[in-house]
């Protein structure tokens, strides 16, 4: 296993939210790094945990640990995973936002990053939390003195190629000071700029003072406002030891457009053509790679276009948590759309809907990325009727088969579907964290600085 940046050993994994353990193993896939606590209190979840990962000491409910004294008990951490709820975020929920009272949990996960210190920090929720948290988060990060890269990717996506949309978000955070590819006894020695000799990453007093780069070239900060703002013109201050004032710095930032919270977003993106949105929650990121690799299109004007071998037109509905309480045939969006439970009563053999839609495609390219067939997606009810099997949705997210559903756990199917539909699919978040930790090993080797340019949109 090829692993895309050096990473300490010391501490491993702690995972919160762990669930299935899905975004765990995508971590430990990438990274190499075993889970070695998680906190999970539903008690479903943790009978699955105990099962498959009887190494990892389950912490049980994240808000009643304290992590002041977890932290002097442990080794600091290689990584802290959380794929936090995203009931209140979800276009399918409420709406209310990060501040709503299940993925409110957010906060207690910062608190246990602020006291933990992991080198590496992996989140993941829905798309959505570009417009209904994804403010906060980065803002909580940088309270704490990390930064963060992240990205947007649907299991659909050429990348992945699952045969259900699943739009998610992934972020890969870091302590701002430090730098991820050192191991920790190398840089505890020498404090680096901006570093505490404690380990506590703290900001850089240039960064605080204006300077719109960090000391290493990077960029960090947007200047400060100063008074001669309102009526000076754009240019750099000598106050800023040569940093561009506030003037300036606005005057690159694109112009805001209709796009700016549109699916695909992420701050990978190259600056010219990335929305104002993008620009301004990651302060200026350093633009990296392109979005789809070797799968562009060779046409001109289409280089963020997949090509037409890997589009599919029709796609199952993603799996939902409540697919297994409140999953009955009938039940539709409010598109008029049947979901997945619905949906996989309506398919006959050859992965055809009553309503003539054709899911065949879908289904054999995951069956090729998978490399083992689809099981039937439906199996027999209590009353003879036809309802949706959980091995189905365990393959959709592309589990092991019996990850979830071995009778040897002795889940009920209710558990089973919710366990499955609050999962994550492991190769969607694999490939997102990859292209994440690349973009800060393509950092790490860049030579030199590199001069900000930002085109006018």
């Amino acid at each position: 296993m090829t692993h895309p940046t050096a990473l300490p050993p010391e501490g491993g994994n702690i995972s919160f939210c762990t669930g299935s353990g899905a975004l765990d193993l995508a971590v430990e896939a990438v990274t190499g790094l075993p889970t070695v606590l998680v906190g999970e209190k539903d008690p479903a979840a943790s009978r699955l945990l105990a099962a498959r990962m009887p190494h990892a000491r389950n912490l049980g409910d994240i808000t009643a640990v304290d992590f002041a004294a977890l932290a002097a008990d442990i080794a600091r951490p290689a990584a802290l995973t959380a794929g936090f709820p995203c009931q209140d975020i979800s276009n399918a929920g409420p709406r209310g936002g990060i501040a709503g009272d299940r993925s409110g949990l957010w906060k207690t996960i910062a608190h246990a990053v602020r006291h933990l210190r992991p080198r590496l920090v992996f989140l993941e929720n829905v798309a959505a939390i570009r417009s209904r948290g994804l403010d906060v988060v980065a803002a909580d990060l940088a309270a704490i003195g990390y930064d963060a890269r992240w990205m947007c990717l649907r299991a659909s996506d050429p990348e992945v190629g699952a045969c259900h949309r699943r739009d998610r978000w992934f972020a890969v955070a870091y302590p701002a000071a430090e730098d991820p590819h050192l191991t920790a006894r190398q840089e505890r020695g020498t404090p680096a700029p901006g570093q505490t000799q404690g380990r506590r990453a703290r900001a850089h007093a240039g960064g605080r003072s204006g300077l719109l780069t960090a000391p290493d070239g990077r960029l960090r900060l947007l200047p400060t406002p100063a008074a001669a703002d309102g009526t000076g013109g754009p240019g750099t201050s000598p106050k800023r030891r040569g940093g561009m004032n506030l003037r300036t710095a606005v005057t690159l930032l694109p112009t805001p457009a209709a796009r700016d919270w549109k699916s695909g977003a992420s701050n990978l993106i190259g600056t010219n053509s990335r929305p104002l949105n993008e620009v301004v929650v990651n302060l200026l990121p350093t633009p990296t790679a392109s979005r789809y690799g070797r799968n562009r299109s060779a046409s001109q004007g289409a280089s963020s276009r997949p090509s037409i071998e890997y589009l599919v037109r029709d796609l199952l509905p993603t799996p939902k948590a409540s697919d297994g309480p409140h999953g009955g045939p009938n039940q539709r969006d409010s598109a008029g759309n049947y979901y997945l439970p619905g949906q996989a009563v309506r398919l006959d053999g050859q992965w055809m809907a009553t309503n003539g839609t054709d899911y065949g495609p879908a289904i054999h390219r995951w069956e090729a990325v998978l490399g083992r067939p689809a099981p039937e997606p439906t199996e027999p009810g209590t009353k003879g009727n036809r309802r949706l099997s959980p091995a189905f949705v365990e393959w959709m997210m592309g589990a092991d088969p019996g990850w979830v559903t071995s009778t040897n756990l002795g889940l009920s199917r209710s558990d089973q579907l919710k366990i499955l539909g609050n999962g994550v699919v492991i190769h969607q978040a694999a490939h997102a964290y990859r292209a994440l930790l690349a973009t800060l090993t393509a950092e790490a080797a860049s030579p030199a600085p590199t001069q900000l340019t930002l085109d006018i949109a």
